[in-house]
């Protein structure tokens, strides 16, 4: 059985930082430490990816982390309040989030899909959390229930997240792991 790595939206949103592409050694000298930091985790979510890439593993989004990571973007660019440079750095995430899907071989999984009902496995997700007093966001559901799905027709799947919590208590009982995505080594 193959297995294929899940990107969630926080992964997702480190891969299209819009300082992604600076150099270390220019960050360094240039951005203050909390920046710094998070432009420096973002380079080496970039890398890692790269890294998954290049040993030809299996990855994929779904449709729903697109539209997490999408829409904040595309408020900043719409927003009279927001300066030119913020404006620029949103359409920039636009434009490595398109790449992304588009050029990488990062696969697209719609909500929609011919093996199975994401909405309505999402719903038994969501029922099953309610029964345990999970609490859990709606998106997180449906990229459940996707992963729910593609483990049904035969694909092992591992969901790379920053936060692996919520999701090992939804799928456990699928045998379906989250992982930090640190913690998946080629």
């Amino acid at each position: 059985m193959s297995t294929l790595i899940f990107l969630d939206t926080g992964v997702l949103g480190k891969l299209i930082h819009p300082l992604v592409d600076q150099s270390k050694n220019r960050l360094a000298q240039n951005a203050e430490s909390e920046v710094k930091e998070s432009i420096l985790e973002a380079i080496e979510c970039k890398e890692w990816l790269e890294t998954l890439i290049n040993e030809e593993y299996s990855l994929a989004i779904s449709e729903i982390v697109n539209y997490e990571a999408r829409r904040e973007h595309i408020r900043r660019i719409r927003d009279r309040k927001s300066g030119s440079e913020e404006k620029q750095k949103a359409l920039k995430a636009i434009q490595r989030l398109d790449a992304l899907i588009i050029k990488t071989g990062v696969a697209y999984f719609p909500v929609t899909c011919e093996e199975g009902n994401v909405m309505q496995e999402a719903a038994e997700v969501w029922a099953f959390a309610h029964n345990n007093s999970y609490v859990a966001y709606d998106a997180d559901l449906i990229i459940a229930a996707q992963a729910v799905i593609i483990k049904r027709i035969g694909i092992d799947v591992i969901i790379a997240t920053t936060d692996t919590e919520d999701f090992n208590r939804l799928l456990r009982q699928h045998h379906i792991e989250a992982r930090r995505w640190r913690d998946i080594k080629p």
